[in-house]
């Protein structure tokens, strides 16, 4: 059990910007029971009342889309050393599924997402927060490849949402929010000098010998 309140730290940043990829590097580099990882990405509303074409309309990078309400319980339950049951989002299918996946609470609790920052009562639930930057060819090239790779999406839809959706919504709702990041990060760096980088600001050591992507 968790006695001292929990440090939530988080990491926002385009869409491409490394957000998960840093998450789970720092996740290798504390202790398992250390820590515990909550993307913001499982919070996307429920769309199975609509038919499959019209949720592949979605506009997914607005803020919403995102069940903050809920959000915000779990993230507030984790602060208070509670556990939670996390929404389990299928993006194939762009629904919420019936299994939750129980997290504890930890130490260390790391919230990861495109819009974490933007919205003022969950900026205040967080004690740290990085904000990784991109360029936007990298921040492109990455979410092809991982829409194609584990979301089984056409490269040319991919290009129309990220023109429609995807680079507007950064201009106006994320891009703003790096003026509240406790640390601005370049998301091209070696994810290990971003790992150090964030411990050093926590005040914390990596495990030794850990494996970092």
């Amino acid at each position: 059990m968790v006695h001292a309140r929990p440090h939530i730290l988080g990491i926002a940043g385009g869409s491409g910007s490394g957000k998960t990829t840093l998450a789970e590097a720092l996740g290798v580099a504390v202790p398992d029971d250390d820590v515990v990882i909550l993307p913001l990405d499982a919070y996307y509303r429920d769309l199975s009342h609509l038919s499959p074409e019209t949720r592949r309309q979605q506009n997914f990078d607005a803020p919403g889309a995102i069940d903050w309400v809920l959000f915000a319980a779990h993230l507030t339950s984790l602060s208070r050393a509670c556990q939670i049951d996390r929404p389990v989002y299928d993006f194939t299918s762009h629904t919420r599924q019936p299994d939750t996946m129980t997290l504890e609470p930890r130490p260390l609790i790391i919230v990861e997402g495109v819009l974490l920052l933007c919205r003022e009562d969950i900026r205040a639930l967080i004690d740290t927060s990085v904000f990784l930057d991109v360029d936007d060819h990298t921040a492109h090239a990455r979410r092809l490849a991982r829409d194609r790779r584990e979301r089984g999406r056409r490269a040319d839809d991919i290009r129309t949402q990220f023109a429609r959706d995807v680079q507007p919504m950064f201009e106006q709702h994320v891009r703003p929010t790096r003026r509240w990041a406790t640390l601005t990060l370049s998301g091209t760096a070696q994810v290990a000098v971003n790992v150090d980088c964030v411990l050093k600001a926590l005040g914390r050591e990596g495990v030794p010998d850990a494996d970092r992507v």
